[in-house]
C-alpha cells in the first residue's frame, strides 16, 4: 500500500502537479476517517443490539420474580390475617370466662397460632445480580429503576422490621406455649409447617386434661396473645401496603415489555 502510494506521489511530483497531490491526499484522509467513523457506528449498533437485549432479558426475569415476591407476600397476608382471627377467637374466649370449647380443633389451632411464623425474607435473585453485576445501567427507564429499588427496599425493611421485634415476641410466646402442651404431653403435632408457607395438617393427639390446663394458664398467656394478634394485624397492614406498590411495579414492568 506504501508502495502505491509513494509511487503516484512521485509521478504527480514528476507531473509538477502538487495540488492534485495534495487534493488526493486529502481524499484519502477523509476516506479513511469515514471508515473509522463507519465502524464505530457498526460497533456502537452491535453494543446497543446486545445491550438491549440483555436489558430485555433483564426485565423478564424481574417481571416474574416480582410477580412471584408479590404472590409470596400475598399468601403471607392471608397468613398473618388467619392467625389474627384465631387469635382474636381464643382471646374472647378467654376474656369471656367461657371455659367450654365447642370445637377443639379449631380451639387447638387457634392457641397454636400465637407460637406466629419463622423468618420469611428471601432474598432477590435477579434485582441482587442486576445490582452486583454492574448490569443496572442497562435499565434505560431510571423511573422505573428508582421503582425497583423502592419495591425491595420495602420487602427488606418489613422483613428486618419483622426480626427486630415481632419475632422476639411469638419466640417468647412460643415458649410459653411449651409449659402446658410440651412439657406436659398433651398435643404432640396440630400443624406442620412444610417450607415457608405450606401447611400440612397432621393427626392430632388430644388430652383432655389439655383443655383445663390452657384454661388455667389463660391469665399468664392473654397479654401475649393480645401483642401477638396486634403484630399480626399489623402484618397484613404493612404487607398490602408493599403488595400493592409491587403491584403497580409489576404493570409498569410488563408495560415496558409491550411493543411500542
Amino acid at each position: 500500500m506504501l508502495t502505491f502510494f509513494r509511487r503516484i506521489r512521485k509521478k504527480l511530483a514528476d507531473d509538477n502537479k502538487p495540488i492534485k497531490y495534495i487534493r488526493y491526499a486529502i481524499g484519502e484522509i477523509l476516506l479513511v476517517v469515514i471508515g473509522i467513523l463507519i465502524a464505530l457506528q457498526i460497533n456502537s449498533w452491535n453494543a446497543d443490539r446486545i445491550n438491549n437485549q440483555k436489558e430485555r432479558e433483564y426485565i423478564i426475569r424481574l417481571t416474574n420474580e416480582v410477580k412471584g415476591e408479590v404472590n409470596y407476600l400475598k399468601d403471607l397476608r392471608d397468613i398473618f390475617l388467619d392467625r389474627s382471627i384465631g387469635l382474636n377467637r381464643i382471646i374472647e374466649q378467654w376474656q369471656s370466662g367461657n371455659s367450654v370449647v365447642e370445637d377443639t380443633t379449631q380451639y387447638l389451632q387457634d392457641y397454636s397460632y400465637g407460637s406466629g411464623l419463622d423468618p420469611w425474607y428471601r432474598e432477590p435473585i435477579t434485582w441482587t445480580q442486576l445490582q452486583q453485576s454492574g448490569d443496572l445501567n442497562l435499565l434505560k427507564d431510571k423511573n422505573l429503576t428508582d421503582d425497583l429499588f423502592v419495591f425491595y427496599s420495602e420487602v427488606n425493611k418489613l422483613g428486618d422490621n419483622y426480626l427486630l421485634n415481632p419475632m422476639n415476641e411469638f419466640v417468647n410466646t412460643r415458649e410459653k406455649l411449651n409449659v402446658p402442651l410440651i412439657n406436659d404431653g398433651g398435643v404432640i403435632i396440630i400443624f406442620k409447617f412444610v417450607g415457608a408457607l405450606n401447611v400440612k395438617k397432621e393427626k392430632i393427639q388430644i388430652n383432655k386434661e389439655i383443655f383445663n390446663k390452657i384454661w388455667n394458664y389463660r391469665e399468664e398467656l392473654l397479654p401475649s396473645f393480645v401483642r401477638v394478634s396486634g403484630i399480626c394485624q399489623f402484618q397484613v397492614v404493612k404487607l398490602q401496603e408493599v403488595i400493592e406498590t409491587g403491584e403497580v411495579l409489576l404493570k409498569k414492568l410488563e408495560t415496558s415489555l409491550s411493543p411500542n
